[in-house]
C-alpha cells in the first residue's frame, strides 16, 4: 500500500497566523521607523522645519477626541486673538495660548503671563508676543518650538512660511529689528535711529525683510519702506512717502511688497519702484488682511461708513478685484484669494474672482470671521462658531 499523504492542518494554520502576525507587526514597525526618521531629521535641521510633520503625528490622537464640538464657549476668557493655525483654530487670551482640534477639544495649550498678547499665524505655526514684554514664543499646533528674549518691549513681529521670524523692539529710544532663522539663531540685526519701525514682514524663505518706518520732518509725517537682504547690511531699496503713515506691510512674494497706510496702499517691486497706488481719504481704512498665498485685502469705508470698498491684490501686486458693500464690516478675512466679510448678522463670501459665493445669517452679530480649511469660523457673543 502506498504511503498516504498526510496534511498537517495545524502547521498550515500556524503559517497563516504567522503571516498575519508579520502584517500586524509591520504597521507599528513602520510607524516607529517614521517617528525615528522625524526625530533624527528634527535633530539635524531643527524642530521648526519639521514641526508640521511632527504635528501630523501628534494629531492622530484627535481621531478619538472627546471635544464637545462647536460652538465653543470662550466664557470668561479675555480673548485677544483668534486665528487659523494650519487647519486648526488658535485662541490667544491674557492667560494662555490654546489650539483646538476639529471637535473643539484641547489639542495644545500653555500659560501666558503677558497682558495684551498678540499672535501671528503662518503655515501651521504661530508667533506670540506682547507689547508689554520682551519675550517672543514660537509654537506649532502641538508644541512650543522655542522662545527668545529681546532687550526691550516687543513692538511688532513677523513670521515667514519656513518658520523664520522677525521682531522689533525698543532700546534706548531706537527701534531694533532682529531676524531669526529656524534654529532661533540671529541672522540679521538693524537699528533704526531716526524713525520708528511701525511694521515688518518677511519673504517666504525669510531671506528678505521689509519694514515701514515713520518719522517727522518740518511738522510733516513721512514713512519709509525699506527692504533688506539678511546677508547684507545695506538695504536693497529705500522708498520715502510724505504725509503717509504706513501701518501694515506684506512681502507677498520674493519680489513684491505691499504697504498699507492711513491714506494710501502702495505696491513696490524688488528695485524699490512704486508699481501701483491705491488712494483713499485719510483714516478711512478699516482693516487689512493677507493670506498665505500673498493675496492682500484692503477694506476702506466711504460716505461716513454707509458703504465699504474691499480691494484685493494678487501676490504680484496686481489688483485682482474690488467689491462694494453696504455698511462697514466688523471683520474681514482672506484665504487663497477667497474673501469673507462679517456684516452684523451676515457673512458674505466671495471667490477668487470677486463673485459672491455664499451668504448666510449668523446666530448673533459676528465680531470676527476666519476662513479655515473648508470651514468658516466666527466669534459671536462669547462663542467660537463653525459654519
Amino acid at each position: 500500500m502506498k504511503d498516504k499523504k498526510i496534511i498537517d492542518f495545524k502547521k498550515g494554520k500556524q503559517k497563516v497566523n504567522f503571516k498575519k502576525l508579520i502584517r500586524f507587526l509591520r504597521i507599528p514597525v513602520v510607524v516607529f521607523a517614521v517617528v525615528v526618521a522625524l526625530f533624527l531629521s528634527a535633530r539635524l535641521i531643527g524642530n521648526v522645519a519639521m514641526s508640521n510633520a511632527t504635528d501630523s503625528l501628534r494629531q492622530i490622537k484627535t481621531l478619538v477626541s472627546r471635544g464637545d464640538g462647536f460652538p465653543y464657549s470662550l466664557g470668561g476668557k479675555n480673548v485677544k486673538k483668534t486665528d487659523a493655525i494650519g487647519e486648526r483654530m488658535l485662541i490667544v487670551s491674557d492667560d494662555e495660548s490654546l489650539v483646538l482640534d476639529s471637535k473643539a477639544g484641547e489639542l495644545f495649550s500653555y500659560q501666558l503671563g503677558n497682558a495684551e498678547p498678540k499672535a501671528i499665524s503662518f503655515n501651521g505655526r504661530a508667533l506670540v508676543y506682547s507689547g508689554g514684554s520682551n519675550k517672543v514664543i514660537l509654537q506649532s499646533k502641538t508644541e512650543q518650538l522655542g522662545s527668545v528674549e529681546e532687550g526691550g518691549a516687543v513692538v511688532t513681529a513677523a513670521l515667514a512660511k519656513n518658520g523664520w521670524f522677525a521682531t522689533v523692539h525698543s532700546a534706548n529710544g531706537h527701534s531694533v529689528l532682529t531676524v531669526y532663522n529656524g534654529k532661533l539663531e540671529k541672522e540679521f540685526i538693524w537699528e533704526c535711529s531716526n524713525e520708528r519701525i511701525t511694521a515688518v514682514s518677511l519673504s517666504p524663505n525669510g531671506r528678505r525683510v521689509a519694514v515701514t518706518a515713520a518719522g517727522v520732518e518740518n511738522a510733516d509725517v513721512y514713512s519709509r519702506v525699506i527692504v533688506f537682504n539678511t546677508k547684507e547690511t545695506a538695504p536693497i531699496s529705500d522708498s520715502r512717502f510724505s504725509s503717509t503713515l504706513f501701518l501694515r506691510i506684506f512681502f507677498t512674494s520674493s519680489d513684491t511688497v505691499i504697504a498699507a497706510g492711513d491714506n494710501k496702499t502702495v505696491v513696490i517691486d524688488k528695485e524699490g519702484n512704486k508699481t501701483d497706488e491705491l488712494t483713499y481719504s485719510e483714516n478711512s481704512i478699516a482693516s487689512v488682511e493677507a493670506d498665505e498665498k500673498g493675496n492682500v485685502a484692503v477694506c476702506c469705508s466711504e460716505f461716513g461708513g454707509s458703504k465699504s470698498v474691499i480691494t484685493v491684490f494678487k501676490k504680484n501686486g496686481e489688483r485682482r478685484y474690488a467689491v462694494t458693500v453696504n455698511g462697514e464690516p466688523s471683520d474681514i478675512d482672506i484665504r487663497s484669494g477667497k474673501l469673507a466679510l462679517a456684516l452684523a448678522n451676515e457673512i458674505i463670501v466671495y471667490n477668487g474672482k470677486g463673485a459672491e459665493k455664499n451668504r448666510f445669517q449668523t446666530s448673533s452679530a459676528a465680531e470676527e470671521v476666519m476662513l479655515c480649511s473648508n470651514d468658516i469660523f466666527t466669534v459671536e457673543n462669547g462663542m467660537l462658531c463653525k459654519y
